[in-house]
């Protein structure tokens, strides 16, 4: 028995100081994954990095960031991988609005800031996800957000959203995509440091005769069109590839610089 009892306080001693020779990394753990507004389930990394928010785009699924998942992981950075499709929500949808969208942003921030024990988090954003966070930006005007990169956002619409609106059923979400949108023109939050990345693959060969450079979907110049955002290096991907390593590697200083 006291052997046992001997065993088990050597044990304790050598997870006390295994804890203690890791300070950079802090695992941050949600107990009830059942509560987290993240699809990634619970919220993992370094209680040193500002946790990273991912925004899905139009009529996508939230899996559409599962490489950045693994490269965030691999640099110990938390994330939360928003989705804003949830069949057992109806509230929830991926075709909403952008004003919605923002709502919904409002609630997750003040969960993921909870469940980290930080005071702001980061925003990537996919097509018009970025859409989404530059209306909550704006709406709330808030201090919680450091650093907004949105790759592939329409930030001036898309001419193509202009020409199939009509006929597209993911409604409301569609409307915000054309190029006289009002939520194009969502005023900057001065709080929140702006980014953008444009993909250049010119795929479509339709498309190029009108809208040259472009990423087949959204021209150069409506992601670039902010006058207050800093683009960051273009890459040759097309609109649906645009969450590949060459995207994160532009990201991830902006990510690990925790301002």
């Amino acid at each position: 028995m006291k052997n046992k009892k001997n065993i088990l306080i050597t044990i304790s001693i050598i997870l006390i100081i295994s804890l203690s020779l890791a300070p950079n990394f802090k695992p941050i753990n949600l107990a009830n994954a059942q509560t987290t507004p993240c699809d990634n389930g619970q919220i993992t990394g370094s209680s040193q990095i500002l946790p990273v928010i991912l925004i899905h785009g139009y009529s996508e699924p939230s899996n559409v960031w599962s490489t950045w998942e693994q490269l965030l992981s691999q640099n110990n950075i938390p994330f939360c991988t928003v989705s804003f499709h949830q069949p057992n929500n109806p509230s929830y949808d991926e075709c909403g609005s952008a004003i919605s969208h923002s709502r919904d942003l409002a609630q997750i921030v003040q969960q993921v800031k909870s469940m980290t024990g930080q005071d702001r988090v980061n925003m990537v954003a996919h097509s018009k996800g970025g859409l989404d966070a530059r209306v909550y930006l704006a709406n709330t005007q808030t201090s919680d957000v450091a650093n907004l990169v949105m790759i592939g956002t329409p930030n001036a619409g898309s001419p193509l959203a202009d020409f199939f609106h009509s006929s597209d059923p993911c409604k409301p979400a569609v409307e915000d995509l054309r190029t006289n949108a009002p939520i194009t023109t969502a005023r900057q939050n001065t709080n929140t440091n702006y980014y953008t990345i444009a993909g250049l693959c010119n795929s479509n060969p339709w498309l190029d005769a009108f809208w040259i450079p472009n990423d087949g979907l959204v021209p150069l110049s409506s992601v670039e069109s902010l006058p207050y955002s800093t683009p960051l290096p273009s890459t040759l991907h097309c609109h649906t590839s645009l969450l590949n390593p060459d995207e994160y590697q532009e990201t991830q200083p902006i990510l690990l610089n925790n301002r």
